[in-house]
């Protein structure tokens, strides 16, 4: 295991001063087009620093039980309802398609009533749409059957 936590170390400090490289290549100031990469860069240095110098003993490696068929049934349909996701996006535009993914989601992962989990679906939709299409102004796909979103 600490040749594993070694080489990832050393992979996440390369990729972390890639990041840092490119993000003060194209840096324009907080919030611009290189901020993201050089916080990717500095997270990804510290990330590698822990690997690198942690002194953590091996798991004791046990067996994992297979999921049982009900689990196997909510993967299936959490499977499902991502690729119906995509597929719909671009039809019916992403606030209808988000507020039925997230409706869908949540319904599969928990033991959630339908009620509730089209509130949270709706709810996180509305949310997001405001974040960041009317107050970031970034742009989100319009269905082509629903024109809105």
């Amino acid at each position: 295991m600490k040749r594993a936590d070694r080489i990832l170390g050393i992979l996440l400090a390369l990729l972390g001063l890639f990041c840092l490289v490119e993000g003060v290549r194209v840096w324009d100031g907080i919030g611009g087009t290189g901020f993201m990469p050089l916080l990717l860069g500095v997270v990804f240095a510290l990330l590698s620093l822990g690997f690198l110098v942690s002194r953590s003993q091996p798991l004791k490696s046990s067996s994992l039980p297979w999921p049982a068929k009900g689990v196997w049934r909510r993967i299936g349909l959490i499977f499902i309802s991502l690729v119906s996701y995509i597929l719909l996006l671009p039809w019916i535009g992403y606030l209808l398609a988000t507020a039925l993914f997230m409706t869908a989601l949540v319904w599969v992962m928990g033991s959630v009533r339908w009620g509730y989990s089209l509130i949270f679906g709706v709810g996180v939709s509305a949310f997001t749409h405001f974040v960041f299409k009317i107050w970031l102004n970034m742009p989100f796909p319009s269905g082509w059957l629903l024109p809105f979103g």
